[in-house]
């Protein structure tokens, strides 16, 4: 490393004074590099920076460009294969998770690192909820602003996360810091409620609460299908199913064809001849919240009872629960080696379903291992989903039509110590993805990307204006490892064009990175 390069390195130690500058001999660094949930998208990053200001992120902006490095967020959920990727910048929010709730205007303040765990934490206390994502670890900005917009148990009677945006401070790729909502940049507050990683690093927002019942319906229905699992045995016959697992998924889909908003749920195939697992969820919608946890429990029950009273029940673990410590902490996911794909699903036709049911079964069923991070997993949409308007914001045209929410994953715990199963589990969820994809929703003009493999397009036909608006607050597509946008082409400087062509050759050689992993 030349000797200007080490002095760059030492005006940033020098600038970043209320956070931490990581060097891959620095005591600290692996364990910054690793605090990722999938353990197989670790990279090795040329530098982590802790940040816990807008001037720390700003200057390491500045650093990363000026030494033309590619920057990387890592949030504390850290779900995204490119929040820690190889060459990189890495700006690491994970000492910025102060949560501020204000019960008098029903507002949460969140700062950029903060978790779904840490939310869900100061708003118990006064009743109040965010409408979040399903696993309490992830991060709240990288849920919101990048991958799903915020799709959760909730959402189906309370809508996405983002729709919950009051306001965000972002820091923007020239290192200015801006903070944006309705009446300020509206135009970039509209394409931070879905693609804000486009446009800057989010070190705080404010979001609306919504009220919510301290008490929920919730747990997992087991079910075997017919001859399969304890049912199979001969001594244990009395426990076998007369519905196959066919007919327990099938019966599944057509209860939320119509199910009223307050049902959500998760459906898992479990690999290999295991159960079929119903997690079920009732949440009364916001004017019910303060209902009787007697009269929830029965409505609960009359609206599941047609995929309750099917089949053969093995194990029933619904009841009433806390939503915050008890709903909320129901998904988990320990940190391991993970190789998973999703798409948002179209209405599927029922003569069509049949055939997709039957080929998730049967791959279920050859699926290279057996453990509780590997199947295939669906969750209904719909709901009070229905009602966005197409262009409110930019996720909305897609997640206002898609029906289903599908994910495959597999977990191969030893990672690259095992490289013929790790081979043959990304086989698999690829091969599992190809019968779904057909159905899967797609984004005209962004890249067949990490995010388009991993997380599925959202943005349908709101990407133009998302291009143009990309053109505007990051031409030179400094923020370009995220669920990337490249900016339109028609606006685009001569001098735009060649420090975007410079850029692009460092996303590309990135990509060619994340494309051994994926």
């Amino acid at each position: 490393m030349s000797a200007e390069k080490l002095m760059d390195y030492d005006k940033l130690i020098d600038v970043v004074q209320a956070g931490n500058v990581l060097l891959p001999d620095t005591p600290g660094f692996e364990n910054a590099r690793t605090a990722v949930w999938n353990l197989d998208a670790a990279g090795m990053p040329r530098i982590i920076v802790k940040c816990q200001t807008t001037t720390d992120i700003a200057a390491t902006i500045q650093f990363a460009k000026m030494n033309q490095i590619p920057i990387c967020v890592h949030t504390a959920g850290a779900h995204s294969s490119h929040a820690v990727v190889d060459n990189s910048c890495v700006i690491d929010l994970s000492l910025l998770r102060k949560v501020e709730v204000d019960p008098s205007t029903c507002t949460a303040t969140v700062q950029g690192g903060a978790t779904i765990g840490d939310v869900d934490g100061a708003c118990q206390p006064h009743g109040l909820a965010l409408p979040m994502g399903h696993v309490h670890h992830t991060g709240v900005a990288g849920m919101a602003l990048n991958a799903t917009s915020g799709v959760g148990y909730l959402c189906r009677t309370r809508s996405l996360t983002v729709t919950f945006l009051k306001s965000v401070t972002l820091v923007m790729s020239d290192s200015s810091v801006k903070t944006v909502n309705q009446d300020n940049h509206a135009d970039l507050f509209w394409a931070v409620k879905g693609a804000g990683s486009n446009f800057g690093v989010a070190i705080e927002m404010v979001f609306s609460l919504t009220k919510v019942s301290p008490k929920v319906f919730a747990g997992d229905i087991i079910k075997f299908g017919k001859d399969t699992g304890p049912g199979a045995v001969l001594c244990l016959k009395f426990l076998n199913s007369d519905k196959t697992r066919n007919d327990i998924i099938s019966n599944w889909f057509k209860f939320f064809d119509n199910a009223p908003s307050q049902c959500s749920s998760l459906l898992v195939i479990a690999p290999k001849g295991g159960p079929i697992v119903s997690r079920v969820c009732y949440t009364p919608t916001e004017s019910d919240a303060d209902l009787p946890e007697k009269d929830i429990s029965t409505r609960a029950r009359k609206a599941f009872e047609p995929i309750m009273s099917y089949g053969k029940t093995l194990i029933d673990q619904t009841k009433m629960m806390d939503y915050w410590s008890g709903l909320q902490k129901l998904g988990k996911f320990n940190p391991s080696y993970y190789y998973q794909k999703a798409a948002n699903l179209s209405d599927i036709p029922a003569a069509e379903l049949d055939i997709m049911i039957d080929k998730l079964c049967k791959f279920a069923d050859e699926c290279p291992v057996s453990n509780m991070g590997s199947g295939i997993i669906i969750m209904p949409l719909g709901g009070d989903l229905r009602n966005l308007e197409p262009t409110s914001i930019p996720t909305a045209q897609v997640f206002g039509k898609m029906k289903w929410w599908f994910i495959v994953i597999t977990e191969f715990p030893k990672g690259q110590a095992d490289v013929h199963l790790r081979n043959c589990c990304i086989k698999w969820v690829r091969d599992v993805y190809k019968v779904v994809e057909p159905f899967a929703s797609q984004d005209k003009g962004r890249a067949r990307d990490y995010w388009f493999e991993v997380l599925g397009d959202i943005y349908g036909d709101n990407m133009p204006r998302l291009r143009k608006l990309k053109q505007k607050y990051d031409p030179e597509n400094i923020f370009s490892l995220n669920r990337n946008i490249l900016p339109s082409p028609g606006d685009v400087s001569r001098n735009n064009k060649t420090k975007h062509g410079r850029q692009t050759s460092f996303r590309k050689s990135i990509t060619t990175s994340l494309k051994k992993m994926f």
